[in-house]
């Protein structure tokens, strides 16, 4: 389903695959053979051209079902500096953006109908994205390794469809289901794998305490997703928080006057709802979706956080929308994403019931895309995000506590590797319970890509800053406190190549 009003060679392909959800319906990224040249005696040079045709297609398991392989690999060089170490990591994407290959097909059913399949599966090697941090480089081997399944191959994606012409597709199994990535995909800048919402690289760095200890036991069991909690995922990405395929069924309706509707249900409950509308008018392109998502589930836990035993259910909103001037090359584009999560007890009676329940997204990226070379298109952009009260995953707990967000344990860091802030230490504070009720993460970066067409590949330069604001109170006081962090930098060059 074309979803991006006809953008054309490696923009397209990047907007398309980095959905992954796009393949549901039968659709399917792929470079056709070239015929042989039939000039000349083509009896005597029949078994040559035959042979050539077939080393240029990829073999297929019978006549009736296709079979094509698609995919793309990205790396990057990263070097980071938490405000206190500064280092340089070699790797991958984080997960479902990974490098990896797809095998996709399709089979004629009747007139106007047709069946298919798609597997996805991730082999990105060493990846540098959500769990690296300051004493892990990487994702392979040990606990790391363990939480995801990502350090090697990883099925992301297993399902087959139904499709109808006129009625629309049917697809169930392993998908990316309605909402996911709904957000993102209507950016038409050609950005979307280089740089977009959700906090691929930084999420699990662990924080430092301004005035604490400058070594590494002066890093916080608390990390960058701590602040960038999603309730309905449970995991500390920021945005697109129903982005984690999941066993599901999925319907996609035809496309009507620009405009196409999904929705799924899936395990253990989550359905959801997107529509999606894209569009050419005059010299502009328009892209815009909007996606709800409702999940519930009887228990809540993570990590040993303070909302195990809890009953829950979330509602989640999200809306993209992004304009493209063709002629200057100027676009704009943004994402709103707002979830509503109710599962917190009233802690303790201290007045936090709620605390970190509601949470909001901006982000706005800008920028210009133009062909100043015969590479292809390049394209300068500037992004600005802000994560709202995303600390969920330890509201009402006392992150002053052993073991709390700001004291010894762990969450992502080893517990050898643990900090204490100083407003765990501060006269007055020191046992008393200490709670986060406030909390926002500012995001702001600049980045460049080059479109190589003749090879389906991007170049890539970009800069991350990230700071954090948290405010907090002391329950058993009833006093009002506050803690600061160092910020976060991240430059990063890579590259993407497709096929």
């Amino acid at each position: 389903m074309d979803m991006f009003g006809g953008l054309t060679k490696t923009s397209s392909r990047i907007a398309i695959a980095a959905a992954f959800g796009l393949t549901l319906g039968g659709y399917a990224m792929s470079t056709p053979a070239k015929a042989a040249d039939l000039g000349g005696d083509c009896c005597a040079d029949l078994e040559e051209r035959v042979a050539e045709l077939e080393a240029t297609t990829v073999r297929k398991g019978n006549k009736k079902v296709s079979l094509t392989i698609s995919g793309w690999v990205t790396k990057s060089a990263n070097w980071w500096f938490d405000g206190e170490e500064s280092n340089m990591y070699v790797g991958d994407k984080g997960t479902t953006l990974s490098s990896h290959f797809q095998l996709s097909g399709s089979a004629t059913i009747a007139p106007g109908w047709s069946g298919g399949y798609t597997i996805s599966v991730e082999a990105p090697g060493v990846s540098y994205g959500f769990l690296a941090n300051q004493i892990n480089d990487d994702t392979e081997g040990g606990v790391i390794a363990s939480v995801t399944g990502n350090a090697n191959l990883n099925a992301l994606l297993s399902y087959m469809w139904v499709k109808s012409d006129k009625y629309g597709t049917l697809n169930w199994g392993l998908l990316s289901q309605a909402t996911d990535n709904v957000a993102l995909l209507p950016d038409l800048s050609g950005t979307i794998i280089e740089s977009n919402a959700v906090m691929f690289e930084g999420s699990a760095f662990g924080l430092r305490a301004n005035g604490g200890v400058g070594s590494a036991l002066g890093i916080l069991p608390a990390v960058w997703g701590t602040f960038l909690f999603c309730n309905t995922s449970g995991l500390g990405i920021g945005a697109d928080c129903n982005g984690v395929p999941y066993n599901a069924v999925r319907y996609d309706s035809p496309t009507f006057a620009g405009f196409s509707l999904s929705t799924s249900y899936g395990e253990d409950d989550i359905y959801d709802i997107a529509l999606k509308y894209a569009n050419d008018f005059g010299n502009f392109k328009v892209s815009a979706a909007y996606g709800y998502t409702h999940t519930t589930d009887e228990r809540y836990i993570f990590g040993g956080g303070g909302l195990a035993g809890f009953g829950y259910d979330t509602d989640l909103h999200q809306v993209g929308a992004s304009a493209l001037h063709v002629p200057s090359g100027l676009f704009i584009y943004g994402l709103y994403q707002y979830e509503d999560a109710n599962f917190n007890p009233a802690f303790l009676g201290n007045g936090l019931a709620g605390a970190g329940d509601q949470t909001d997204v901006w982000y706005l990226k800008g920028g210009i895309k133009r062909t100043w070379n015969p590479l292809g298109a390049t394209v300068l952009f500037g992004e600005y995000a802000e994560y709202k009260d995303q600390f969920g995953g330890i509201a009402g707990t006392n992150v002053c506590a052993v073991g709390g967000a700001f004291n010894g344990g762990g969450v992502f860091i080893p517990g050898a590797f643990t900090g204490v802030a100083p407003v765990c230490l501060a006269a007055g504070n020191v046992g008393d319970f200490i709670a986060v009720t406030d909390s926002e993460v500012t995001r702001y970066g600049l980045g460049v890509v080059q479109e190589i067409d003749s090879a389906a590949m991007h170049l890539y330069a970009r800069w991350q800053h990230l700071e954090l604001d948290v405010d907090l109170v002391n329950t058993t006081d009833n006093v009002r406190t506050g803690q600061g962090f160092e910020d976060y930098d991240l430059f990063q060059v890579g590259g993407v190549i497709f096929f």
